[in-house]
């Protein structure tokens, strides 16, 4: 039986953990053709251990980790102060993004996750939470619509000049949850 992730806020002594993590993950998603050099530059700055020692310092940006022991298996970063979501008029935290070590997805991390995201966003205030989401992949936009997130419509992501189709997701959360 697996032991279940503990949940935690990361600091800037994580980012290492977090870069690997990301790149792993984001790679595994993105990169069904290779890589490209748009795809690795993204990768190699916007997640970078550097770049992740930034926002963990940033109040408005939290990253809630899953680890098992001291093995990061998953987080969730946040943007508390996004605004709306892109072509819309839903206001509300971002979620970022919601990355799970491949080992690890289908397995309650991300729902775990998801859960402390939206705590987080419901504790400071905001009406919802927001994502953009590839339209691409599949099992996430089920993930996000099993949890309640409707589909508003549709965004670009451009990427060493091309554009990469997204969706825009989102969920209103309950100023009275805890």
């Amino acid at each position: 039986m697996t032991r279940s992730p503990t949940l935690r806020l990361a600091s800037s002594d994580d980012a290492a953990c977090l870069s690997a993590l990301a790149i792993q993950v984001y790679l595994d998603t993105y990169a069904t053709h290779g890589v490209s050099p748009g795809l690795a530059h993204e990768a190699l700055s916007l997640l970078s251990a550097t770049a992740f020692a930034e926002r963990a310092q940033q109040a408005h940006r939290p990253l809630m980790l899953a680890a098992l022991g001291d093995g990061l298996i998953g987080f969730a970063e946040l943007d508390l102060t996004a605004g709306p979501a892109p072509g819309t008029a839903q206001e509300g935290a971002e979620l970022v993004r919601l990355y799970v070590q491949p080992a690890f997805q289908r397995s309650g991390v991300g729902s775990q996750l998801i859960g402390a995201a939206e705590s987080l966003a419901t504790a400071a205030g905001c009406p919802s939470l927001w994502l953009t989401a590839w339209d691409g992949n599949h099992r996430a936009l089920s993930f996000y619509a099993q949890r309640g997130y409707a589909d508003l419509g549709e965004t670009v992501h451009w990427i060493d000049g091309r554009p990469i189709g997204n969706r825009v997701l989102a969920r209103p959360l309950d100023a009275h949850a805890p």
